[in-house]
């Protein structure tokens, strides 16, 4: 049954491997093998895996055929649908999930309307689950960053079934129809009562987040520490707190059950007791949305408890077999989740680590050895996933976890069913929760200041990977294995080994996909430069720590020699503060020092100039004269190495572009260069184009921004040239490698490099 599951898993991670989905004549193929291992038992693991292949397939296709089709990107879209998540409130909009029943675009309609997620700029405190309306919405297919390390939005979104994104548009057609009940009515009614119950509490977000599953009202800070700590699980409701329950459940219901020796003839007091766990986690579950890591750990206690109820002793492998078989079955991009390797490697460790051995400890040492199994165990599925993993985490949680699932879960679950009955109790009870907490949240905010506390380093390869999943197995093998230390020794690579280093002389330019905005990193031998950090959307989102901290992880990059801010709007400075936050940053240079004080910043100015392993940097703008205004003010930076050269703008205008043409003309060529303001119709004159002569051109835009960059008459201005035109909302980061042996390399588009069927480019072909 292991290597069944296995395989099955095997065929399903191939298939979401693919830029574009199988023809179906490849899965009419498949079809016809298939059987092939009933009549042959030596291909049965072979059978396993077709069906894998197959079963992807035929989920994926069912998701596609809601696609938004390209036509109703164009313009603005009347539709009607109903509300199916619970509106999360911002200082500036509103965002939800909604379900679009219909859809009419310019007399053409969407044959299988789906699930969008919007979102209302403005205050919106009327909007709630199961709020049928009529609006107008300006929509896109699903579109996220692609770069070489960091999150996969689109990813995310396919596995959520979510076939669009988008923003009300204001219009007076805008109307609520009716209101009907859902499920996310019951969890709107508890989140609004918690939140007037909360009112004044210091740990509101949190109390709201193990109730419901909520983390919208959990501060940055506390999310800083949680991570820091490795304890940032324990406000997910998922497996930990629905198995907690499951547990209470059946402990209590078979006590209970007990009482009544006459009820124990009806059913045996531990198939009740199975039942009432299954009722318990259900409840939990319906109580945090039904979330995709709830359905999971459902699944999971759903088989444990089937073993009971049909009087089957089942190895505990097996039970776990067949729970990767059934949530798989159930969902199979759930392959697409960090949360699926984690929670099955987490269990898989702990029946492997601490089962089919004789078991002298207990109590605290028996607690103490599964947290140092899991730790260790997860190391480097933790630095593949993160490229950081908490060095403290064991002991965090091994405060943490009991004094959160026995004490502080169980009060806030029976508060929020005393506010329904008895408030004044309720809110005793919240009181007391909120009480409990703050002693914990003292503990984790003084090991989170540990200056150990965290191991940042870059993702393993998938070959060292392999190699720690085969040490961890001898590592946590039983005493007395003779290979048990050769562990040690395949552990080594996931510390040694090290990325790809630049040569002498060299650099790698790579222009990240901040989506409108700006952000790159140059590294050369020893030394790494950040020009510009993107965008900060949001207080806990930002481009600084969302992409260009992922990318220097990845790199192994902790120390940056200088950072510079062309300028001060948003869409180039946004990341800054988080990234000063957590690296270390030697100069920060700004055309704009003035608005950075905070960071005491140096005026980038004409003529400065250094040179870092052979490789020279100068500014060529602005000069002393201080004549120039806001955009203007941009540094415009040189990078010049024997074998080529880049040119850095800013968002200078056509202004800076004449300036520059009388002061530097001889210094403006470059083999690349990035386009001046993301191609905007103010810059890129044509004398400025002729005089840097590029071999390539990068517009750093969004997808469909609102500004339309780049400007369709300054992409025909350079596609005069001879230079390849490229741009991150169609490449996503794009990458240079330039050494004296040679030469600039054929750029990499990571959008093209990365694809999915699932991006842009699978959803377009």
């Amino acid at each position: 049954m292991i290597l069944s599951a296995l395989s099955f898993l095997g065929g399903i991670i191939v298939l979401h491997q693919q830029a574009v989905l199988p023809a179906v004549y490849w899965i009419i193929v498949c079809i016809l093998i298939l059987p092939l291992g009933y009549f042959y038992p030596k291909f049965r693991l072979l059978s396993w895996f077709i069906a894998g292949i197959i079963w992807a397939w035929l989920q994926a296709s069912w998701v596609y055929q809601d696609n938004l089709p390209p036509a109703f990107e164009t313009g603005h879209i009347k539709v009607q649908g109903e509300i199916v998540s619970v509106p999360e409130q911002s200082e500036h909009k509103t965002r939800f999930l909604f379900n679009i029943r219909h859809a009419a675009h310019k007399q053409q309609t969407w044959k299988h309307p789906g699930l969008a997620r919007l979102s209302w700029y403005g205050k919106h405190a009327e909007l709630q689950p199961g709020q049928i309306w009529h609006l107008t919405l300006k929509l896109k297919r699903p579109n996220g960053f692609v770069n070489p390390a960091g999150f996969d939005y689109e990813g995310w979104l396919f596995q959520q079934g979510i076939n669009a994104t988008g923003y009300v548009r204001d219009d007076a057609g805008n109307k609520l129809i009716e209101t009907v009940w859902n499920l996310q009515s019951i969890r709107y009614d508890i989140h609004k009562k918690l939140t007037e119950s909360l009112r004044g509490l210091q740990h509101k977000g949190l109390i709201i987040a193990l109730t419901l599953g909520m983390r919208g009202d959990i501060e940055q800070s506390v999310w800083d520490i949680l991570q820091r700590t490795g304890t940032s699980h324990l406000i997910a409701i998922s497996g930990l707190h629905i198995g907690l329950i499951a547990g209470l459940c059946f402990f209590i219901g078979q006590y209970c059950w007990r009482l009544k020796p006459s009820l124990c003839h009806l059913l045996p007091a531990p198939k009740a007791a199975a039942i009432m766990a299954m009722t318990g986690a259900v409840l939990y579950a319906f109580l945090a949305g039904l979330a995709i890591p709830t359905q999971r750990a459902l699944i999971m206690i759903f088989v444990v408890m089937y073993s009971i109820l049909a009087d089957r002793n089942s190895k505990p492998f097996h039970v776990l077999s067949l729970a990767l078989l059934f949530v798989l079955i159930i969902d199979s991009s759930s392959v697409l989740s960090q949360g699926f390797w984690l929670s099955f490697s987490a269990v898989a460790i702990l029946v492997y680590g601490m089962s089919g051995r004789y078991q002298h400890q207990t109590g605290v040492r028996h607690w103490g050895r599964a947290q140092w199994l899991v730790s260790i165990g997860l190391l480097p599925l933790t630095l593949f996933l993160f490229q950081k993993a908490s060095v403290i985490a064991p002991l965090a949680n091994l405060i943490a976890i009991p004094w959160v699932s026995l004490l502080i879960v169980p009060m806030v679950l029976a508060a929020t069913l005393m506010l329904y009955v008895y408030q004044p109790v309720g809110e005793f009870l919240l009181q007391m929760s909120d009480y409990a907490l703050s002693p914990l949240q003292y503990i984790m905010a003084y090991l989170s200041q540990l200056s150990f506390s965290q191991w940042v380093q870059h993702s393993p390869s998938i070959v060292v990977m392999l190699s720690a999943i085969l040490a961890i197995i001898l590592l946590l093998a039983p005493s007395g294995l003779p290979v048990k230390r050769l562990g040690i020794i395949l552990l080594l690579p996931v510390f040694l080994h090290r990325p790809e280093q630049i040569p002498h002389a060299g650099l790698r330019f790579t222009v990240l996909d901040v989506g409108q905005g700006l952000a790159t990193v140059i590294e050369t031998s020893d030394h790494v430069l950040v020009y510009d950090t993107g965008p900060k959307f949001s207080d806990r989102f930002d481009t600084g720590s969302s992409v260009v901290m992922p990318y220097l992880n990845q790199r192994d990059i902790h120390k940056l020699d200088a950072v510079i801010i062309s300028h001060t709007d948003n869409d180039h400075r946004g990341g800054l503060e988080s990234l000063i936050q957590q690296v270390r940053v030697d100069k920060l240079y700004s055309g704009m020092p003035e608005k950075l004080q905070a960071f005491s910043p140096t005026l980038c100015q004409q003529s400065m100039h250094w040179q870092w392993d052979g490789v020279s940097f100068t500014f060529l703008h602005p000069d002393s004269s201080h004549r120039f205004r806001k955009n203007d003010r941009s540094c415009v930076l040189k990078v010049e190495s024997p074998a080529g050269s880049i040119l850095l703008t800013g968002d200078i205008h056509k202004r800076s572009e004449r300036h520059l043409l009388q002061t530097s003309a001889d210094a403006l060529k470059a083999d690349i260069l990035v386009a001046p303001h993301h191609g905007s119709q103010s810059s890129s004159h044509s004398d400025f184009i002729e005089a840097v002569a590029a071999d390539y051109v990068i517009f750093a835009s969004g997808y469909k921004n609102r500004f339309r960059h780049p400007n369709k008459k300054v992409v025909a201005r350079y596609a005069k040239t001879t230079a390849q035109l490229l741009d991150s909302a169609n490449h996503g980061a794009i990458q240079f490698d330039i050494d004296t042996h040679s030469g600039i390399s054929a750029p990499r588009r990571f959008r093209q490099l990365l694809s999915r069927h699932w991006s842009r480019e699978g959803l377009s072909r």
